[in-house]
């Protein structure tokens, strides 16, 4: 099994959970990763809102990457 072969098709970030998943062609989605840096980030970001506004865009910032290089990759 490869690393495209685990993430399937595409990742998808998940604001309620703070997490990243792998969605097969099915739909079917497996775990990738937890996005962390929750006291880092609220640390330096004092109001909760934006913290979390943070944390999110970096989730989305982070799947879309991968999307960009499963991209890549098929061609």
């Amino acid at each position: 099994m490869t690393v495209k072969d685990f993430i399937g098709e595409k990742a998808t970030y998940d604001k309620e959970c703070f997490s990243i998943f792998g969605e097969d062609k099915k739909g079917g989605l497996q775990l990738l990763l937890d996005v962390r840096g929750w006291g880092a980030i609220s640390s330096k970001l004092k109001d909760e809102n934006k913290a979390v506004q943070l944390l999110d865009n970096l989730g989305a910032w982070i799947a879309e990457a991968i999307n960009e290089k499963l991209e890549r990759e098929r061609k």
